[in-house]
Order: structure tokens, then sequence, then C-alpha cells
């Protein structure tokens, strides 16, 4: 578990989180620790510079002025050691008149000499905040002078800015690996879960689904996808279970008749006329057999998706015109009127399949003809339904029981009373592929008397 954890998607960006948090915190720390110590260098000259031109201004233009600036520098030198201020007056040949070097090299401009480099005279204590003196040389009248400061603010401010940068990025990665490690096993824990679940679906428990918890983030979207991509899975099994005790049940009856044709011609002494009529019955049977295959076949292809590259746009009202027309001499021929297609105003476009759509209409239209009792009146409405196309198929036939209009879409599956009329049973289940391999929703419901199929289109383009 805890190599799959570090192993885990979650983990490895927590990971990334901490490097990202610690190149960042030592940019701000850099650029902060620059700024500072910038800032406290510049005070810093500047409190050396006031203090040096303070005491050559003692100095004067006076011709004892010299004296009494080493009395005042060597005054300074005595109490120096405590704020770590460093004095050095020399004459113009570089001999030390006054402070608390012995000696010291003269440069330009301003330079850090550690303590190490300066021959101090005196006690000086060794703990010392800072390491290095900041100082310069001043030309005066008679000699040089040397100023200098020790660098201990500066010293106390990095080491503290120092201490907050590694308390910080310590931190940081603490927290940091704390949440990925409590995220990561949170997040391994429902993978984990997904995993069991997918591991059982393929064990053959259909019935399993993935928990879902009530924050809707990226994995539970997962979840959702995975648990529809189930219950499809699970429907077709089970259409397929179904669908198999079906066929063996529909295609018993008709090999059985065939086979009891067969045994009687052949057991009997039947004219050449008995074994032709036996023989006919026989391939009628097997064609009805074959179609119901073929029709299967078809649906099974429809059902995968197989056709959508053949998708254009298809305007619903001239198709639904023709279909009706066709059909009306065939209504009227079992005692039934089909009404003229109503329409309302403007073009119902769908993206479709144009030769599937008009045999989903064909099949409704003629089930509606075949199953109803005579005299019956069919009519067939297009409209809009929320921005959306709708279909209606209205009859006043005997309609479908409330409890068994679900089952109306399943393969093979036949009402009692509808047993006695020619079919196989697969007009509406191949309605239903085609209306969902176009995202069309089919509802029936009673048109008192009757039936009420409507088709609702996902969209109008």
């Amino acid at each position: 578990m805890r190599h799959r954890l570090t192993r885990g998607t979650a983990f490895r960006l927590a990971a990334l989180v901490v490097v990202i948090i610690t190149l960042v915190n030592s940019v701000i720390f850099s650029a902060l620790y620059y700024s500072l110590s910038t800032q406290l260098t510049a005070h810093l000259r500047a409190h050396i510079d006031e203090v040096r031109k303070t005491l050559i201004d003692v100095q004067g233009k006076e011709s004892d002025g010299f004296q009494e600036l080493a009395a005042m520098i060597e005054s300074h030198a005595r109490v120096a050691k405590s704020d770590e201020d460093i004095y050095l007056l020399t004459d113009s040949s570089g001999k030390r008149i006054a402070g608390n070097v012995a000696s010291l090299q003269r440069f330009e401009g301003w330079r850090s000499i550690p303590w190490n480099n300066l021959n101090l005279l005196g006690d000086w204590s060794p703990h010392r905040a800072s390491d290095a003196v900041i100082g310069r040389w001043t030309t005066i009248n008679g000699g040089y002078l040397f100023v200098g400061d020790g660098n201990g603010d500066i010293r106390d401010a990095q080491r503290l800015q120092l201490n907050g940068l590694m308390w910080g990025i310590g931190l940081s990665v603490i927290c940091a690996i704390i949440g990925g490690w409590f995220l990561g096993s949170r997040a391994q824990r429902r993978i984990g879960q997904m995993e069991e679940v997918l591991n059982a679906v393929a064990s053959g428990a259909l019935d399993r689904r993935v928990p879902r918890v009530s924050a809707s983030d990226d994995i539970d979207h997962v979840a959702a996808l995975i648990n529809a991509a189930l219950d499809r899975l699970q429907r077709l099994f089970e259409n397929l279970r179904q669908l198999s005790v079906d066929i063996a049940h529909d295609l018993r009856t008709p090999i059985s008749r065939m086979r009891q044709r067969l045994e009687h011609v052949r057991s009997g002494g039947d004219s050449i006329e008995a074994y032709r009529e036996a023989a006919d019955a026989s391939i009628a049977e097997i064609d009805n057999i074959a179609e119901t295959f073929d029709a299967l076949m078809r649906i099974s292809e429809i059902e995968a998706g197989a056709r959508k590259n053949r998708f254009a746009d298809v305007d619903l009202k001239p198709m639904l015109t023709n279909i009706v027309d066709a059909l009306e001499a065939v209504a009227e021929e079992r005692g039934h009127r089909l009404h003229p297609l109503i329409a309302a105003e403007g073009a119902f476009i769908v993206h479709a399949d144009h030769r599937l759509l008009n045999q989903l209409f064909l099949n409704l239209i003629e089930n509606a003809i075949v199953h109803c009792q005579e005299p019956a009146d069919i009519s067939v409405e297009v409209t809009n339904g929320g921005g959306c196309p709708v279909v209606r198929i209205r009859d006043t036939g005997p309609g479908i029981p409330a409890e068994e209009r679900e089952n109306v879409f399943r393969r093979l599956y036949r009402l009692e009373k509808s047993r006695t009329t020619a079919g196989n049973g697969l007009g509406l289940s191949l309605v239903a592929a085609i209306a969902d391999l176009h995202g069309a929703r089919i509802t029936l419901a009673d048109n008192e008397p009757g039936l009420l199929v409507e088709i609702w289109f996902s969209s109008s383009v």
C-alpha cells in the first residue's frame, strides 16, 4: 500500500508542491536577504560617515586641532570594545598616533576587514556578533584617519533571515508532506475502491458499483462515469441473457413444427404434393428464422454505433409526410384512417441517419396499423417541445398496459394479445436501438383510448 501510495499521482503532485514551495521560499528569502543586507550596509556606512565627519570637525583649522583629534580618538577607543568601533589615527608617514589598532594598511574606498586581520590593542572579547569590520580611510590635515564599525547588526539580521528561511521551508515541507500523504491516501483508497469494483465486475459481479462521496471532485466524476458504464454493461448483459432465453423460446416452436412435418412425410406414404407442401412450409419457417437473425444483427450493428458516419441533417417534416402518404392506403385496407401529417410552422432538422430514422417511423406507424382493431384513427404530429423536435403518433386502438410498456422494447418480446399476428417481436427493439443511436427518447402513454408514442429528439439544428 505504501509503495503504491508513493507511486500515486496525488503523492507525486504533493512532492512537486513541496519542491515548488521550497524554490519559491528560497527565491523570496534570497531577495529579502539581499535587500535587507544592502540596506543595513548602507545604514552602517552612513553611521560611520557621520562619526568620521564629527571627528574631522573636531580638528577644524586650528593649529592644535590634530592633537585635540588624537585625544578624542583615544577617549573613544577606550570605550569602543563594547560596540565594536574601530579608530586609527596616523601621521603623514603612517605612524600610529591614536586608536585601538596598532596598524592598518591604507586602501581606497570602503572595505570589509575580518577581525583576525586587525592588530587590536587591549583586551577584546572573542565573542562578537560580527565577523568583520566595515570602514574606510580619510585624509586629514597632518595624517590619516580610519573609522570602522563591526557588522554585527547585519550578521544578526542575516542569521534571523536564514533561520526564518529554514523554519519556513521546514514547516512548508512538513505541511506539504502531511497534506500530500493525507490526500494521496484518500485518493488511493478511492482508486483502490474503483479497482476492487472493476475486478469484481470482471469476475461476474455486475451489480457492484463504485461508492460516491459528497464532494463533487474529479475522482467522484470519474466514479459517476464508471457507474454509468457499468449500468449500461449490466443492462447489455441482462438483455443478452434475456435474448438467449427468448431466442430459445421463440425458435423452439418453428423448429418443432418443421421436425413434425418432416417426420410425418418421411413416415407416411404421402404424395409428392405433400412432400412439396412440407418442404415449402419448412422453407418459410427457415426464412422467418433467418429474418429474425437478420433483424437481430441490424439491432446489434445500430447499438454499436457503426452507422454514425452516415449522419447528416434531416428535415423531419418531409420525411414524415412521405411516410404517411405511403401508408395511407395500407391503413385503409385494414379499415383504419391515417390522417395527414400535423406539423407546426418551420423546419425540424435533426442530425441523423436518414434511412434508419425512416425505419423508426415506419415501424411505429405500421405497429399502430397492424395492432389496432378496426376502425381506428391514427395521426402523426411533429412539433416543437422546448426547443427540440417532438414527434407524436396517436391511435385509438387497445393500447399497451402500463406495466408492459418497458417490456415491449425488449427483443423478441410480444404481448399475449399480439401473438396471433405475424412478426418476430423485434420491431420496437429496432425502434429503441435507432432512437438510442440518435440520442432520442421514446415514451409510451395512454391516449384515452389507444396509445400515444412520443419521440423527443435532443436538439434542433
